[in-house]
This record gives C-alpha cells, structure tokens and sequence, in this order.
C-alpha cells in the first residue's frame, strides 16, 4: 500500500481498529500531559511521592514528565490527523514505550520492587503490547 492510497483509500476493519487504539492512547496521554504540565505536584501524589513546592523542582517535572508525555500526546494526533504519518508516529510512540518499560525493569534491579511498582509495570506493559502488536499488524509498505 503506497503512501497516497492508503491516505485516500477506505481503511480496512484492521487499520481502524488500531486508529481507535491510538485514541485511546492520545486520550491518556492528554490526560497524563495536562496533569504533569498544569499540576505536577497532584502527578506524583498519585505515587506517594512528596516534592518541595520550590520552583525549580516543580518545573523539573514540567519540564520532564509533562514534555515527554505531550510528546506522546501530540505524536499520536499528527498520525491520526496525517494518516500517511501514521506508522512513523505509532513507531515512535512504541519505541518510547520500549524505554520507559526498560527503565522501570532496570529501577527493579537497582532499587527493588514495590506493589507500586508492579501496578505501574503493568500498565505501561499493557500499553506497549498494545501499541506494538498495532506497530507489527499496521501494513508496511514494500520497498
């Protein structure tokens, strides 16, 4: 499938149905996104986490949680809006994914497991199953 006709062409039952995963992913992610960037302190609340109310602390976590997960935010609306970027996103959105998923097995190993932690596994797990078997189904186009 070229570029122009799968922009043009009617999607297929497969394609839509990991567009609408990608909505849901672009609906968590702005939920994520809007709570990291406008209310970071209620983020890590979450996790029983505590931060002084100094500036440069709280805008680390604007500046690091909430960009990356705008990131995510917007990388999956310009492959829904632009569906010949559609692939290059879903690719991106898994790859950081893959690496959020590494860091929290490494955090394991370095500094030891928690029910906490577990849950958090699991659910960015989940959304990287998700994300990449939508990545290996999506056709690719052949060379």
């Amino acid at each position: 499938m070229t570029e122009d006709s799968e922009s043009t062409a009617p999607m297929s039952g497969r394609i839509r149905l990991w567009y609408a995963r990608v909505i849901m992913g672009l609906l968590m992610f702005l939920f994520l996104a809007q709570l990291y960037a406008f209310t970071p302190l209620n983020g890590i609340d979450m996790f029983g986490m505590t931060l002084s109310a100094e500036a440069h602390s709280i805008t680390f976590l604007r500046t690091s949680l909430g960009a990356m997960v705008s990131c995510l935010f917007f990388c999956c609306l310009i492959g829904l809006v632009r569906p010949q970027h559609f692939l290059t996103c879903l690719t991106f959105v898994v790859d950081v994914i893959t690496m959020i998923v590494a860091l929290r097995l490494y955090g394991f190993a370095v500094n030891g497991i928690t029910p906490k932690n577990i849950s958090e596994l699991r659910n960015e797990g989940l959304g990287w199953l998700i994300f990449l078997s939508g990545w290996i189904a999506y056709p690719k186009a052949k060379a």
